[in-house]
């Protein structure tokens, strides 16, 4: 099975637009790390998040202390001041695999470091490639998605709902 590293703004984008059980069928192994599952701090969005961990759809990983250091010393050309990016970042880098980000310079340090990158608008790609959902329900994914997370490029989400429509 293919693994993907996910931050807090992809589990955002999914919980506000209602597929994040959708993104669970997905055949990956989605992992994360106890930063970004410390940040999801709204009851109902950790209740979710607690039921994939706790059905073992969802893997986190508990940083040491030691770990935690490796994260804070990594070295990146980028800014990265959150240390809940360094992790994902590090982790994906450790298990060589995909990550799943919507930080413009996240994802411009992580595809540095040779990492594929995607976001939100390639889970709902994704889905649909998958079978999961049906075009016409990604239209109407993709529309919310437009305006819960206005940082998005709309460019490339015009070119979807055209695809799907």
């Amino acid at each position: 099975m293919k693994l993907i590293v996910t931050d807090t703004n992809v589990f955002f984008d999914l919980m506000s637009i209602e597929v994040l059980p959708d993104f669970f069928g997905l055949d990956y192994e989605i992992c994360t790390t106890d930063f970004v599952v410390n940040e999801i701090v709204r009851v109902d969005q950790a209740d979710q998040i607690q039921n994939f961990i706790r059905s073992r759809q969802l893997t986190v990983y508990k940083l040491s202390s030691d770990e935690i250091e490796e994260v804070v010393n990594l070295k990146t050309r980028r800014n990265l001041r959150r240390i809940t990016d360094k992790s994902v970042l590090w982790k994906a880098l450790q298990l060589k695999c995909k990550l799943l980000t919507g930080d413009k310079n996240l994802r411009s340090e992580a595809e540095e470091q040779g990492l594929e990158v995607n976001g939100s608008i390639w889970v709902i790609r994704t889905l649909v490639e998958s079978n999961i959902i049906l075009p016409a329900v990604a239209v109407v994914l993709l529309e919310k998605l437009k305006i819960i997370n206005q940082s998005l490029p709309k460019d490339e989400i015009e070119k979807l709902i055209k695809k799907y429509k």
